[in-house]
């Protein structure tokens, strides 16, 4: 049945596992603690185990969904992060957009984010923001040549981060480029990768690292 379905490709779709998700970050909003961070963004975030590795920062709370797109995180912001209250958030967003139903260009991806980024702050103006950058892909795996579909590519998920800092200049943003830390030697390490797109728990540690000196160099 829902093989045979046909969806209008012009409207992203929101499944099943989005719609769970996003009932069980409401549903934990019920046992939020003070002066807590907030991750928000895709299933990179959604598999971090963020409770456990940034347990030294403070409460966390993982408010990842798996296969969504930037202009659904937006429009879920008010559930996602303003709820929570939380004093950082750290937001990651993007590839998503260049691979699913919809395929919106960097900029489209950049300005979603930016009013993200001011509702968060009109709300809750002490909030400090961290916007990282999309990780790369594995691009015969999950780049638009070898799907046949979308937009996604190593080239149009660097612009993302580069639409970013020239459409969001606010001294409440911080930018933390985690899309380098996964090369080596100017080529990308597929021993970080499960599936070329999502990554192992090595992929993480190296994503832990970076997230945690930039904090430190702020």
């Amino acid at each position: 049945m829902r093989e045979s379905m046909k969806y209008d490709t012009n409207v992203y779709q929101l499944r099943e596992s989005v719609l769970k998700r996003m009932i069980q970050i409401i549903q934990q909003q019920r046992y939020i603690q003070d002066n807590s961070i907030v991750f928000y963004g895709d299933s990179i975030i959604e598999y971090y185990d963020v409770e456990h590795v940034f347990k030294d920062l403070g409460p966390v709370y993982n408010c990842g969904i798996g296969g969504i797109t930037s202009d659904m995180l937006l429009h879920f912001v008010d559930e996602g992060v303003i709820k929570y209250r939380p004093r950082e958030v750290f937001i990651l967003i993007g590839t998503n957009d260049l691979g699913n139903t919809i395929m919106a260009s960097p900029r489209d991806i950049a300005l979603n984010v930016k009013e993200m980024v001011e509702i968060i702050h009109y709300n809750l103006p002490e909030c400090q923001i961290h916007l990282l950058s999309p990780i790369p892909c594995i691009e015969k795996l999950h780049g638009y040549q070898s799907m046949h579909q979308g937009l996604r590519s190593n080239d149009i998920l660097q612009m993302i981060m580069k639409e970013y800092k020239r459409m969001i200049p606010y001294e409440y943003v911080h930018f933390i480029n985690v899309y380098d830390s996964l090369f080596e030697n100017g080529q990308l390490n597929a021993n970080y990768f499960i599936d070329g797109l999502h990554i192992n728990e090595d992929g993480y540690q190296v994503l832990t690292e970076v997230i945690l000196k930039a904090i430190k160099e702020k």
